[in-house]
């Protein structure tokens, strides 16, 4: 599942490939935006807010978010200067972005670039507007733990308005801070000994608990594998259903998690109609090293 750190080096990825070039063509398969064509556009760059990929070219921002199963690919040409092929189905191409090859102050190529291609497949939202519309449509978001104007404080004070919420639900609230995602909860969480059923106004150290997430996303957003504790066991907890804690050897429990609690209560009064608090997530937790804070 796409978390901070896999956005984070999507962006990167996708700066690295883009930046300064020109577009040759484009297509967005989204009906809002069938229509927009940035041929001849110049491409600035592209950065992660979050789990929000922004991609600016000339003087507007195309939004995307991988949700679930999005990805964006770069291609380039073969040996023999043909378009590589993509790795995934045409019909899952939701933004394709042909750019062309580099060129010096001059107008001139640059010696050994070539035309790129960056495509994103299955990707859960495609938006553009304005450039500087981008604080007012994301304004709304926490701050970033990788961004670089990262602000603990800040995220301390979101989580902290909310006392009686559950330390899970709100690690995952974007609102609160950025990046998280189940697999960073359940590793965060872990290391910090505290159960995810906590409520947020009852854990001790909550402001180590945001360290240890911004430390786990940092030391992994150049890894294309998420490691939180040893290359051969990577994970603490996450996805450990049934197995043995590696610290204590109580087996680790699978819950599914909504602001209102585990099991059937995570449903709330109303089974059929769902709501923001209602909205589960998978969680992992040990029974004996995760204190429940109440």
């Amino acid at each position: 599942m796409p978390e901070g750190d896999t956005v984070w080096r999507q962006a990167r990825s996708l700066h690295k490939a883009l930046a300064g070039r020109t577009a040759h063509s484009t297509s967005f398969r989204y009906p809002d935006v069938a229509e927009v064509d940035f041929s001849g556009k110049h491409i600035h760059g592209a950065l992660a807010r979050g789990k929000h990929l922004l991609l600016r070219i000339d003087d507007f921002t195309v939004h995307s978010h991988l949700k679930m199963d999005g990805i964006w690919h770069i291609y380039g040409v073969d040996d023999n200067g043909n378009p590589q092929r993509w790795k995934r189905p045409a019909s899952a191409a939701r933004a394709i972005i042909n750019a062309n090859a580099r060129q010096d102050a001059n107008g001139q190529l640059v010696p050994g670039s070539t035309p790129v291609s960056a495509v994103g497949f299955t990707l859960g939202l495609l938006e553009i507007f304005p450039t500087t519309e981008e604080n007012e449509r994301l304004g709304y978001l926490g701050p970033d733990l990788l961004g670089a104007d990262w602000h603990p404080q800040l995220a301390l004070n979101n989580l902290l308005a909310q006392p009686e919420r559950l330390i899970g639900p709100a690690l995952l609230d974007q609102k609160n801070l950025m990046g998280i995602g189940t697999i960073f909860r359940a590793e965060t969480l872990f290391l910090a000994g505290v159960d995810p059923r906590s409520q947020v106004g009852a854990v001790p150290d909550l402001a180590r608990v945001i360290e240890i997430a911004h430390l786990l996303l940092t030391a992994n957003r150049m890894r294309p594998r998420r490691v939180t504790r040893t290359e051969r066991e990577p994970l603490w907890c996450y996805g450990r259903r049934g197995r043995p804690c590696y610290r204590c050897g109580s087996f680790i429990i699978k819950d599914e998690l909504s602001d209102l609690g585990t099991g059937a209560k995570r449903f709330g009064t109303d089974r059929y109609a769902q709501t923001e608090e209602t909205v589960s997530r998978i969680s992992f937790r040990c029974p004996t090293c995760q204190v429940l804070y109440i």
